[in-house]
């Protein structure tokens, strides 16, 4: 029942102290969402008003794809399905559907309680309709393994492993695209492929994604499609996925295992005869971390390549002196804008991110700051930021370019409808000019020469090659879109050199995206395209340094580094053209949503409160004797607004089972950006808290609370509370007895801009400061105030070791102040855990955390385990506890080791010597303590 006794705590006077571990950023809600509801044959979708148009079409996919879903799995789905749409990732972020922080990289997610499905819209219909497809596989597999596993009694509800079930979501969802032959591609050539027997070691990432989805592709090609399908309706038979695999393919997954390995090297290994890794055919300027978006800049003093990377945890903005080599002909990055530390800076969006230079030293790049992306011009000289634009109906703002005078800038942004379009700032009159208005993703524009065009990528292609990403020329004089290319395949980063007499961009007509020049024939038409770089794996963006030198940004060995590359030093015999064979279409394609739906019917979301969880629990113990209880939480479908039932009882006699309910009844309401919660509690019984008494009392409580929160970033926040409560306590043998009404009141300050690795913070600073004041205010038998300042601060000293520091102060001083309580692995070590107690305490500590071993593997004939990360410690921790006046100062150093398991817990096993007698001497023995729980 601790579980419960914590919940009671949380929302009660009594938890000063349980708060002061309570750091962490937060998720703001920004914007107050007017949701409404379409109702579809299988389908609820939420929508705010603005995003009504792209909301239909979100629709019209779910019902093709059910149509399309129920045939593959041989299944139907009886309830109706809930379909939440955002028009952008920055509002999809802030959803209260799960409780957690979602990072950049999330597309949408199903989420198991409810069964709903969460889906932003970044702007491209093609990949609206994947993520659709995406996520209702799940829902479709889900449903149908429960259902396997109910209809043979299986009594251990389970789901395949999570490579299997993001794999089938990409078979079933998507064609093998650009980017999953690039992750494959480079997986097996720089031999990071993960077979099926160790595919557990990249559970959950973008490369499992991926080798599931390939798999698949096997299993279909070698076995046929259909053995898919038996793969779930067979799961009910054995205990390990594995033993599935070889019941439905009919060989030992180690024959398996070989044959798809064989498959992919007889696939991959053959490229390597005419392409090239990155590292082999140009000259590697980068080594570390992820490096995107280039761009060279030059003058009669100066050369240099600026860009935006993340080589420590925080995506910033970079600086490298190519004049500038070390004595082993490597560059030492500088950073010039630090991001993701403070709210100007909040994100940076990799690996969309791009900047650009103009010839006054200005830098232009975005980052999100608050509820939309910002656009910033930054001085390269004076090293501050000289203007910056924010649009309330601009959220997402991508790729800006400066015009060749410096005096305008062109971008692509999202709005509040979902489009991404085009758009020119005049810097001076800082008018905003919007080119394109419509839901085609039109993207990565670049002025033409004299500013007179532009050449943008879009996928308004029609026709044969109907919603691929080509290239496209915007005429500013009669304001009019041509085709520049017609081709099956997707563009990406156009450039012209820097005379303008050429254009090149990135174009995956080989499989992964390499660099192409646009040919033009004697009249100046563009009617061609010819392939100059044959990479293994893609190109993301270039910058030129001259008319054949060129810097690019390129995937290899699961990074992105800077690679220098001469134009001219490629032989034309790898020169491959390719003519525009067809003539494109002119009209744009359209898509008819609701037509293809049937009937539907829309209104305003009404609130209707279903179960999150809920449990009970029965326990005996000596002291307490038997008791139970249970728990139940409700909210509402967007997650805003939850009810918490807490029901327990105390009582150790059949007569005193209906005087002794305890109960908690809350509210918690995450809607506005003021988060706020209220309730009412009782509680009867005997307790030990230590923080009161040494012994067990009797004590009855009841009463009422409110708090607020108010986030002023991602970062800070404010918090107060306010509680009333009745208490009435028995004398004990050590404890005098009282009644009193407590009136309880709390106000914080917590600031969080840490940095993470698995065992906890090596970078950042954490920062909490609360004041509060209790008093009894009927029978004067309480009245104390409190005091908490706690200060902790990373300094970085290298990639993954860092020197964490903490000072701490907590002073409850007055009539019946409660004690705080210290001793053990989260503040003072080797002190026996909650053995230090006093109304009074100071903690201080100093600890080098550095890496110790990176990765071990143990290994027994019927299982493997890995213990990534192994982490060392080196400590030093003091303090003192005290009531009226200071007695001794106390203290603890020593070593230890740490690492994280089920990326989940963190183990901690420190070995050190208690510094006693008012720091005076060591102990004569070690101690040894062991610990689950993060670092400080």
């Amino acid at each position: 029942m601790k579980k419960c006794y914590l919940i009671i705590f949380l929302f009660l006077f009594e938890s000063i102290s349980a708060q002061i571990f309570f750091f962490g950023r937060n998720k703001v809600q920004y914007d107050d969402f007017d949701w409404q509801i379409l109702k579809t044959e299988h389908f609820d979708v939420y929508y705010y008003p603005e995003f009504e148009e792209i909301a239909e079409i979100g629709a019209a996919f779910a019902e093709e794809t059910y149509d399309d879903l129920k045939v593959k799995f041989n299944h139907i789905i009886t309830r109706r399905i809930p379909l939440i749409f955002y028009n952008s990732h920055i509002h999809f972020q802030q959803t209260n559907t799960i409780p957690g922080f979602i990072p950049e990289g999330v597309g949408g997610f199903f989420e198991f309680m409810k069964g709903r499905v969460v889906i932003p819209y970044i702007g491209s219909i093609k990949k609206f309709r994947h993520v659709i497809n995406h996520e209702l596989v799940h829902v479709f597999m889900r449903s149908k393994v429960y259902n396997v596993q109910r209809d043979h009694r299986s009594l251990d509800p389970k789901l395949p492993p999570l490579w299997f079930t993001e794999g089938i979501a990409e078979f079933w969802s998507t064609k093998w695209d650009t980017k999953a032959e690039m992750i494959m591609r480079d997986a097996m050539i720089n031999n990071i492929f993960f077979p099926l027997k160790y595919i557990y070691q990249i559970n959950g990432t973008f490369l499992m994604y991926k080798e599931g989805q390939n798999f698949l592709e096997f299993v279909k090609e070698e076995y046929g499609e259909e053995k898919i399908l038996l793969m779930m309706e067979n799961f009910w038979r054995f205990h390990k996925f594995s033993e599935v695999i070889e019941f439905t393919l009919g060989e030992s997954i180690t024959k398996i295992d070989e044959k798809w390995t064989f498959h992919l090297k007889q696939k991959y290994y053959p490229l390597m005869k005419n392409k090239y890794p990155h590292h082999i055919s140009a000259n590697k300027l980068t080594t570390k971390g992820f490096n995107l978006s280039p761009r060279y800049y030059k003058t009669a003093s100066e050369e240099s390549l600026y860009y935006i990377g993340n080589v420590d945890g925080y995506a910033s903005i970079y600086k490298i002196d190519l004049l500038d080599k070390d004595e082993d002909g490597k560059y030492d990055p500088e950073i010039i804008l630090r991001g993701e530390k403070e709210t100007v800076f909040e994100k940076f969006h990799l690996p969309d991110a791009s900047i650009d230079i103009n010839d006054e030293k200005i830098l232009a790049f975005v980052t999100k700051s608050g509820s939309s992306d910002v656009l910033h011009l930054y001085s390269l000289v004076s090293e501050e930021i000289v203007n910056s634009f924010q649009y309330n109906n601009l959220i997402n703002i991508r790729s800006p370019k400066f015009s060749s005078d410096g005096k305008s800038l062109l971008f692509n942004a999202s709005d509040r409808k979902g489009y991404s379009d085009l758009f020119i700032l005049d810097l001076e009159k800082f008018n905003l000019q919007r080119l394109t208005n419509d839901y085609f993703d039109d993207k990565e524009a670049i002025w033409g020469k004299n500013d007179q065009s532009i050449v943008f990528v879009s996928d308004r292609t029609n026709g044969q090659f109907s919603q691929k990403y080509n290239l496209f020329t915007y005429d500013l004089s009669k304001n009019s879109i041509d085709y520049l290319t017609y081709t099956g395949a997707d563009f990406s980063s156009p450039h012209f050199t820097p005379d303008f007499s050429e254009l090149y961009a990135n174009c995956d007509y080989d499989g992964t995206f390499n660099i192409w020049k646009i040919e033009k024939d004697d009249l100046g038409n563009y009617n061609g395209i010819t392939q100059y770089t044959h990479f293994v794996t893609s190109v993301f963006d270039f910058t030129f340094v001259d008319s054949s030198k060129i810097i690019t940004s390129g995937f290899e060995n699961f990074s992105f580094q800077f690679y220098l590359l001469d134009l001219e030093n490629i032989p034309d015999t790898n020169k491959h053209y390719l003519a525009f064979k067809q003539e494109p279409v002119k009209h744009n394609w359209e898509i008819n949503s609701l037509a293809k739906m049937g009937p539907v019917s829309s209104g305003s979301y009404g609130k209707s409160y279903t179960l999150d969880y809920a449990y009970t629990q029965l326990i005996t113990d000596p002291l307490y004797g038997t008791r139970g209880g249970g728990m139940l939480a409700l909210s509402d479908m967007m997650g805003d607004d939850q009810f918490l039932f807490f029901l327990y009882n105390t009582a150790q006699i059949s007569s005193d089972v209906m005087s002794h309910f305890n109960f908690l009844v809350s509210r918690i309401n995450r809607k506005h950006r003021i988060n706020y919660s209220y309730g009412l509690f009782r509680y009867i019984g005997d307790r030990y808290d230590i923080r009161v008494s040494n012994s067990r009392y009797y004590e009855e409580s009841y009463g009422g609370f409110v708090s607020l929160l108010y986030p002023l970033s991602t970062f800070s926040r404010i918090e107060t509370g306010m509680s009333m409560a009745y208490s009435e306590r028995d004398v004990d043998y050590n404890y005098e007895g009282r009644k009193a009404v407590l009136m309880s009141n709390t106000l914080s300050y917590v600031h969080d801009n840490s940095l993470w690795l698995g065992t906890g913070p090596i970078d950042g600073t954490r920062i909490r400061l609360l004041v509060g004041y209790t008093k009894d205010i009927q029978y004067n038998n309480a009245q104390y105030y409190s005091f908490i300042a706690d200060y902790r601060k990373y300094f970085r000293i290298a990639e993954r070791s860092a020197i964490a520091t903490r000072a701490a102060l907590f002073i409850n001083e007055g009539k019946e102040a409660r004690r705080f309580i210290a001793g053990g692995s989260w503040d003072l070590r080797g002190w026996r855990r909650w053995s230090l107690r006093g109304e009074k305490l100071w903690l201080s500590s100093v600890e080098l955390r550095f890496p110790l071993i990176d990765q071990l593997q143990i290994k027994f004939p019927w299982l493997g385990l890995g213990f990534p990360g192994i982490r060392g410690a080196l400590y030093f921790d003091a303090g003192g506890v005290w009531n009226d006046e200071y007695e001794e100062t106390l203290g603890s150093v020593g070593m230890g080791i740490r690492f994280s398991i089920f990326r989940g817990f963190v183990l901690r096993y420190d070995i050190g010597k208690k510094i006693e007698d008012n720091f005076s001497k060591f102990q004569n023995s070690l101690f040894y303590q062991f610990f689950i729980g993060w670092d400080f």
